[in-house]
């Protein structure tokens, strides 16, 4: 984030955080710790309930710095309107509802302790993969901030392992009846809705290696430790 704020400085652009899968993360910006989603001009997150603070359905937020950006994105949620019935430019309806918001208020004050409970299982991982030996056959997800004294360096929405063999291994794994999943099979370059930018394989060789061998394993903070073991001793088997 600092050397996207100084190309930012440099060119005068605005920066916008996706950050909805990284609600609680923190980062040491500017001399400060700050959050994922707090250190650019706007942040947004989503309550899907996949993630790891989710509502009932589709839910969402955005921060804002501006009070001036926050009052346009208020009336482009409600159609463009205000005051009612006064339409200022074309919106939509992307109100939170109530029922969303209660469910999201009661689930907030624990998202701490899940969060730390999913780094103990992905610590947990760590060191059932070294004592198992797989590091050579895998590689396992960096923490480049870990030794910066954060409390929340990686709050492990996922829990991502690399692998050459990653198709197998996960036809492996489904025969073992342990769910995975791949974030994502596609780069954003290859695909159709974005042909007209005249992309092609090969540009983007970084994007399409991790396409290639990205697997993400279970993980979840009430994940037992007896099932990581089933999961390692499962990924063991395939290497042996």
């Amino acid at each position: 984030m600092d050397s996207l704020h100084r190309i930012s400085e440099k060119y005068q652009l605005d920066v916008i955080e996706d950050a909805a899968q990284a609600i609680g993360a923190e980062y040491q910006f500017n001399s400060q710790v700050k959050q994922a989603g707090t250190m650019g001009e706007c942040g947004f997150f989503s309550f899907y309930p996949s993630k790891n603070l989710g509502a009932a359905g589709d839910a969402g937020l955005i921060m804002c710095r501006d009070d001036k950006l926050a009052e346009q994105l208020r009336i482009c949620r409600q159609h463009g309107m205000k005051p009612r019935y006064h339409h200022h430019f074309v919106g939509g309806n992307f109100r939170l509802d109530e029922i969303q918001a209660a469910i999201l208020n009661v689930k907030l004050p624990y998202l701490n302790g899940w969060s730390a409970a999913r780094r103990a299982a992905a610590d947990f991982y760590g060191e059932e993969f070294s004592r198992t030996g797989l590091t050579q056959q895998i590689s396992l997800p960096i923490e480049p901030y870990r030794e910066r004294g954060l409390n929340h360096h990686h709050i492990y929405h996922q829990y991502v392992i690399r692998s050459p063999m990653r198709d197998a291994l996960r036809e492996h794994l489904t025969r073992c009846e342990i769910g995975t999943e791949i974030y994502y099979p596609i780069g954003l370059h290859m695909q159709e809705c974005f042909a007209y930018l005249g992309y092609k394989e090969g540009d983007f060789p970084e994007t399409e290696r991790a396409a290639g061998d990205t697997l993400a394993l279970p993980i979840y903070p009430e994940i037992s430790r007896e099932r990581q073991k089933y999961v390692v001793d499962a990924i063991a088997e395939f290497f042996s």
